[in-house]
């Protein structure tokens, strides 16, 4: 629609409008400049596992060894090894949602399968632990994925909560596999806990982390997984069949993104992702069958459009697309998450567009 020359607002992407910050764009220029565009070993190079280490310990207070930490083609290749790692044929792994897309996919990839355990809105999208024990007592999974802070609705559970889940997980002698790909990004004084760091966590956690979003290094494709040795000696031997290494280049950006913490930059991404945060909550709880919950994490709005679904007679899926054929505005729908009802807008967008989208919003209330 957009090559036809149509004036789409697009919501869509998890992507940050900002550039990549110039210091590590510059050490992947001169990475190529260099001739450093050969092989690595598959599991990164010694460098970069080393510092992934520190940058986990002094970001995070998570405690690996540079053995336990590779380097892999973006998150949700590190989420693919992680999987195949420790997931054998037939054995199911539980999905808290609302949940990334690609999780469910990854899980039948890995010959696995994948357990939802059903969204609570009600409960700010964190399941308590009765639940989940009562999942895993129903179906016996051989672990869960869990993603905080949360993509779609911005969820970020308290310390006392991801204990609750590292107690369970426990007790019924679980993996954890932890997607923290947005950790550093958090308002109203959130904080992220990782399961590794917590009593009892660390055996049973393998960890996803990196810079893409927090970096705009989503096309550089590189990300972290850390973990007991024996899972990443294991996901490094799979890579090396799969993909071989993660970008050369983009290795030496993320060593970088490492040694340089660049704190003037992420306080001024911070404060913009804030200011367009508050602006649709605002802006979307006064749209009358509209509501938003703040979100503590993350840049996406999770938007509540029970009420204008059951209105009239539609699903989200047939919501997103009257919005975008008949008001210009692309949107995901909630089922993709598995969440029924409503629509994640990414604010990871600038201002001009989050206006935009609240005037065709609106129009679309209006409408008959």
């Amino acid at each position: 629609m957009k090559a036809q020359g149509q004036d789409v607002v697009s919501l869509g992407a998890g992507e940050p409008d900002f550039a990549t910050p110039a210091p590590i764009a510059e050490a992947g220029i001169r990475a190529i400049e260099q001739g450093n565009t050969r092989y690595t070993p598959a599991a990164g190079v010694p460098e970069l596992r080393a510092a992934g280490a520190r940058w986990l310990s002094s970001t995070f207070g998570l405690s690996y060894a540079a053995e336990e930490v590779m380097v892999t083609a973006g998150a949700k290749a590190a989420l693919h090894m992680a999987l195949n790692a420790i997931v054998e044929p037939g054995d199911a792994v539980l999905i808290l949602a609302p949940y990334w897309v690609s999780y469910p996919a990854l899980v039948t990839m890995a010959d696995g399968n994948a357990v939802v355990l059903p969204a609570v809105p009600e409960h700010g999208f964190i399941h308590d632990a009765a639940t989940i024990e009562a999942a895993i007592r129903t179906h016996k999974p051989k672990g869960m994925l869990v993603n905080f802070p949360n993509n779609p609705s911005g969820s970020v559970p308290t310390r006392a909560q991801v204990q609750a889940i590292v107690d369970v997980c426990t007790r019924h002698d679980l993996w954890i596999v932890s997607d923290e790909i947005y950790a550093t990004l958090l308002y109203d004084d959130a904080t992220h806990i990782s399961p590794a760091s917590l009593p009892g966590g660390r055996e049973r956690t393998i960890v996803v982390n990196g810079f893409t979003k927090s970096h705009t290094l989503t096309g550089w494709r590189t990300s972290f997984l850390a973990g007991p040795r024996a899972v990443v000696d294991a996901a490094c031997r799979i890579q090396s069949q799969v993909l071989g290494n993660a970008c050369t280049i983009s290795q030496a950006a993320t060593l970088a993104a490492c040694e340089q913490a660049l704190p003037q930059e992420q306080e001024r991404r911070m404060r913009a992702f804030d200011e367009r945060r508050r602006y649709l909550v605002e802006q979307i709880n006064q749209i009358p069958g509209l509501s938003l919950t703040a979100p503590r994490g993350a840049f996406y709005a999770l938007v509540d459009a029970r009420a204008w679904c059951k209105q009239r007679g539609i699903d989200d899926v047939a919501l997103a697309e009257i919005l975008l054929e008949r008001h210009l505005l692309a949107t995901v729908p909630g089922s993709a998450f598995a969440i029924p009802g409503f629509l994640r807008l990414s604010y990871a967008a600038a201002m001009d567009q989050l206006r935009a989208a609240v005037v065709r919003l609106t129009a679309f209330g209006q409408s008959k």
